[in-house]
């Protein structure tokens, strides 16, 4: 008797055990930058690099009710750059994104960067839960038009400015308690801390948290809150990027975060990285990936999770409303009598081909995907200073853009690549429109631009890095030691066409990229002098980057080779030899 009690016993206790155990699913979206179509991308094969075509909103939407119908326990995330990106957001401001990325029943979400970057007014419109935020259409027509996510965004590290009478508020929730199954699932949501940075104009009546120990601070405080008010799970979404979302992971208290969904950074984590806290930090790439996260918990304690990244591949079938409505998005961009012109803020930049217009073809593969040199922008300063003539030119380093196939590539499916690049391709590059301009600049000044540069991606402090990847430049060749400390990585410059070393006080003429309003300025730095604006011969205006892009490679500019311009002394290993694009902690020897 007493047996078969203990045997009931045993069975009782396991029902009990079993009804208190539930799996979560985290379903993680980040950057997708505007992509709404499969594309081609570049991605590590062993120590090599190979392209493959991947990603696709309507492939990503039947990965995601895949993962649901496995799990209805399920929370669907969306970290970082949605709507911008592309031609179709840059001539929408951001609303023909919107529709397509709404039918995917978003859960949760945070802004990234770039989605600041069609102004104040723009972003409040888009984001705003409060009503006095909106601009009126009498003031701002453009803002009164915009188009917002159909889900709520968590933004802690922002604060209102302006208007007064709301100073100091929170520009949008900082947190959220959502219950899944009956798990009480805490989320804190970061976005990007360098839209002042990108142009102050962007951060109007805004302010942007700053320093690694004021962000320790504000996760702590929130995730003790959110545990006080019943969370079992709490996460942190962020859009600060993977070095520093593990900087901080490794210096929080023990139990107070479980995860940090990161974003920003378009790193690819295949393995969770486990922070001296105890809290994964994971990141899902670009729209080519989506991540999942099963998270078991018994008796309101975590006792197990795994990670994976999905891969968005051709065979992944298209889910057919988000197909519609994409296609519905792209209509006006695939017209033959396409025509749109951007306002006098973006150059008076006009459309009038559709997008898919094959304007030139490359011998070499071109792409953004290295952090000290690409291809790309190897290949585009190369034609600036072919074009203008002068010593030096430069580009900033954004880690957006196109992958383009080389002519003669053969794919996986045996088709052979033409080395086509589009009119998209182009807005894929250059997804903002600014101007380019020749200056002078004193030898001792380009040092300085690039060891900043250096520095902002490669320091061993997270939190003193920036927000891409280092500076394109030609006409220059340079001995460097990346493990070297901040502001003494540069051993020695000189000029790529005569061999001379670049001496502090040589005055050197200089090509690079200019933004509107800017005085005196490249690229984003100060210093230099006698700047002239490109002007197109056609129209008199200044030369947009999308309109002098293309007229240079149908000029049969564009380069054929790619030689390379820095001589790392320290050998260091860069991706895909090494697991991350951007060192995770920095260079070390």
């Amino acid at each position: 008797m007493s047996q078969y009690f203990s045997i009931l016993l045993m069975l009782l206790v396991s029902i009990i055990s079993d009804a208190n155990t539930q799996t979560l699913t985290f379903i993680h979206l980040n950057d997708l930058h505007a992509h709404l179509t499969p594309h081609l991308e570049m991605v590590a094969h062993g120590d090599q690099t190979k392209i493959v075509e991947q990603g696709g909103l309507a492939r990503i939407a039947t990965l995601i009710k895949q993962i649901r119908q496995q799990n209805p326990n399920n929370v669907l995330m969306n970290v970082g750059d949605t709507y911008h990106g592309g031609v179709e957001a840059l001539y929408t401001d951001g609303n023909a994104i919107v529709a397509p990325v709404n039918a995917l029943d978003i859960d949760v979400g945070v802004p990234g960067n770039w989605d600041f970057a069609y102004g104040p007014m723009v972003t409040r419109a888009r984001y705003s839960q409060t009503q006095s935020f909106r601009p009126s259409p009498m003031r701002n027509r453009q803002a009164s038009n915009t188009q917002g996510p159909n889900f709520p965004n968590l933004a802690a590290n922002v604060t209102v400015t302006q208007p007064r009478f709301l100073a100091g508020q929170a520009f949008l929730p900082p947190t959220l308690i959502k219950t899944i199954g009956s798990v009480p699932v805490g989320f804190i949501g970061i976005t990007s801390d360098i839209v002042p940075e990108m142009h102050p104009i962007l951060a109007l009546g805004l302010s942007f948290l700053k320093g690694e120990h004021a962000y320790l601070e504000l996760i702590s405080d929130h995730a003790q809150t959110l545990r006080q008010q019943g969370a079992v799970v709490v996460v942190v979404m962020s859009e600060l990027g993977i070095q520093k979302d593990y900087a901080l992971a490794n210096k929080i208290d023990s139990g107070l975060v479980d995860v940090f969904f990161s974003a920003h950074t378009h790193e690819t984590t295949f393995k969770p990285l486990v922070s001296d806290s105890g809290a994964w930090v994971v990141e899902s790439g670009n729209d080519t990936y989506l991540g999942q996260l099963d998270m078991v918990i018994a008796n309101n304690q975590i006792i197990d999770k795994a990670w994976q990244l999905h891969v968005v591949k051709p065979s992944i079938p298209e889910d057919p409303e988000v197909k519609q409505l994409v296609e519905q998005a792209r209509a006006p961009f695939l017209a033959d009598n396409v025509f749109l012109t951007l306002d006098a803020r973006q150059s008076n930049q006009t459309l009038d081909q559709p997008i898919d217009t094959v304007i030139a073809h490359s011998r070499i593969p071109l792409s953004r995907y290295h952090s000290l040199e690409n291809s790309f922008n190897n290949s585009l300063t190369e034609m600036l200073r072919q074009r203008t003539g002068t010593q030096l030119a430069m580009s900033k380093g954004f880690r957006f853009g196109s992958t383009i196939a080389p002519k003669g590539y053969l794919f996986e499916d045996n088709t052979i690549a033409q080395g086509d690049i589009t009119i998209e391709d182009v807005y894929r590059f250059f997804p903002s429109i600014y101007t380019f301009a020749t200056g002078k600049i004193t030898g001792e000044r380009l040092k300085q631009i690039m060891e900043q540069g250096l520095a902002k991606t490669y320091s061993k402090d997270a939190f003193y890095q920036g927000g891409g990847w280092f500076e394109g430049f030609s006409g220059l060749q340079a001995d460097i030691d990346l493990a070297a400390p901040d502001k003494q990585r540069i051993l020695k410059l000189r000029l790529k066409d005569t061999g001379d070393d670049i001496q502090a006080e040589d005055i050197l003429s200089i090509t690079g990229c200019i933004r509107p309003m800017d005085y005196n300025v490249l690229c984003a730095f100060d210093g230099f002098t006698e700047v002239q604006a490109l002007i197109n011969p056609n129209t008199g205006d200044t030369w947009t980057n999308v309109d002098l892009f293309i007229d240079m490679v149908q000029n049969g500019q564009l380069p054929y080779t790619f030689y390379q311009r820095f001589n790392d002394i320290n050998q260091t290993q860069f991706w895909p030899k090494a697991p991350f694009i951007q060192a995770l902690t920095g260079v070390h020897r």
